[in-house]
């Protein structure tokens, strides 16, 4: 049975009364949505946009530390023998001395034969005897011609066992007035004497690299900071210093009628000459006055502040320093922040102690004793730990790059190094100075 036209009338009519009821609550609720989904878009990309965000930093520069190593030298003055003497047990040998010398003497070959045996008689003297060319004249003094004639031409002293005709002696204070000669050799030992030198400002370079953890939307970041330095070390000082003076010597004894002049130095020879005057030949005859070839007695004396020793003194090289520690950031404007670091220091210092002293024979002026020798020295390699502190300011020329600058701080320990009985104690103790550079974020 059909359903009459009049019964949809009113379901119509009821429908589209709920349709004008229910579409502001449908609009306002695709509103809310709408809105939502906008809210949670952004956030979406703020969280985007922090994973791109540099969170590396890395710094190139320099640094210039108010003070830099702290050195304090000991045991200064001490000066070793320069030669070592034979005993006499040695026999007839070279020694040398500070103040003169005796050396070996044997026959010279104008006074052997064939067979290498001596000719000459010792004690006494011996000539040479040689073929001279020389002019044949007339009874008017004019020369015609020429002819060879045997000539003596030298007369020199001869070799005596026993005696040297070669030594050499300095100063008439070493003459001990019974016929003898005191030749010496000289040291010094440190009485004590210190001298202490503080290097100025001391600068250097450095790289360090920060990793920042926190998210970077926070106004105040964390991370980790690791970094390297490398300063220079160089304490050097000069002066002179009092020191005792060790002196050890050996008497030899002069058989001639006197003791030649100061300075002398054997063999000593004079022009040959005629009877007239003229020279036959040039340093032809002998003047030596003869020695003894070994000591007769020998002494060791030590005169406390006898020796006024010369010297400089340097300990210099460099020490490279690793950092590691918390770093905390904060960002006071767009492109201003403030940085910090607190932490670890250890600094491996390598240094070479370099020495060079001397002091003047006591008989002989401008005759020193240790400038022979040279330049004494010791290398050394050690390890120091301490701790640092650094407070920059950064300045961003954009995301990327900037500038940086501010204080820093470090303290370390000392170490000891020594030459021979000399020491040097180098501590790179307390600095504070200035750093700056560039930073690169990635």
């Amino acid at each position: 049975m059909p359903i009459p036209l009049m019964t949809f009338r009113p379901l119509l009519s009821a429908a589209a009364l709920v349709a004008f009821v229910a579409a502001p609550a449908l609009a306002f609720a695709q509103g809310e949505l709408s809105a939502a989904e906008e809210q949670r878009l952004e956030a979406l990309a703020r969280e985007n946009a922090e994973i791109y965000r540099p969170r590396s930093n890395v710094t190139v520069g320099f640094r210039v530390l108010s003070t830099g190593a702290k050195v304090n030298f000991g045991s200064l003055g001490s000066v070793a023998f320069d030669t070592t003497i034979a005993p006499v047990s040695d026999g007839a040998v070279d020694r040398v001395y500070d103040n003169g010398a005796v050396r070996i003497d044997t026959p010279r070959l104008e006074e052997r034969d064939a067979n290498n045996v001596q000719t000459s008689t010792p004690g006494g003297r011996y000539p040479i005897i040689s073929t001279v060319t020389v002019d044949v004249k007339d009874a008017d003094g004019n020369v015609i011609g020429t002819e060879d004639i045997l000539l003596q031409t030298g007369d020199f002293l001869a070799y005596t066992p026993g005696l040297t005709r070669s030594w050499a002696y300095g100063s008439a204070s070493q003459l001990t007035g019974d016929g003898r000669v005191a030749l010496s050799t000289y040291s010094s030992t440190s009485e004590g004497a210190s001298a202490l030198k503080e290097e100025g400002i001391s600068p250097g370079v450095e790289f360090q690299y920060i990793r920042t953890f926190s998210k970077s939307t926070r106004r105040v970041q964390f991370g980790l900071m690791a970094g390297i330095t490398l300063n220079g070390i160089n304490g050097k000082t000069a002066g002179e210093v009092t020191s005792a003076l060790n002196v050890r010597t050996d008497y030899y004894t002069l058989t001639g009628a006197g003791a030649p002049p100061a300075p002398y130095f054997a063999p000593s020879f004079v022009d040959y000459t005629t009877d007239t005057g003229e020279v036959i030949r040039d340093d032809g005859l002998e003047t030596t006055t003869p020695i003894t070839a070994l000591p007769g007695s020998s002494s060791e004396t030590t005169i406390a502040g006898g020796a006024a020793v010369r010297g400089n003194w340097q300990v210099k090289g460099n020490y490279f320093m690793v950092r590691l520690g918390p770093s905390i950031r904060t960002q006071l404007t767009e492109r201003l922040g403030l940085n910090a670091s607190l932490g670890f220091a250890g600094a491996y210092a390598g240094t070479t102690y370099t020495v060079n002293e001397s002091f003047q024979v006591p008989e002989l002026d401008g005759v020193f004793v240790g400038t022979s020798v040279g330049t004494e020295r010791s290398t050394m390699t050690k390890f120091l730990s301490g701790y640092y502190a650094d407070l920059n300011m950064e300045w961003a020329a954009n995301e990327r790059t900037g500038l940086f600058g501010g204080l820093t701080a470090q303290k370390l320990g000392d170490y000891d190094q020594a030459v021979g009985t000399r020491t040097a104690n180098v501590d790179l103790g307390t600095a504070v100075g200035l750093r700056a550079g560039v930073s690169i974020r990635f």
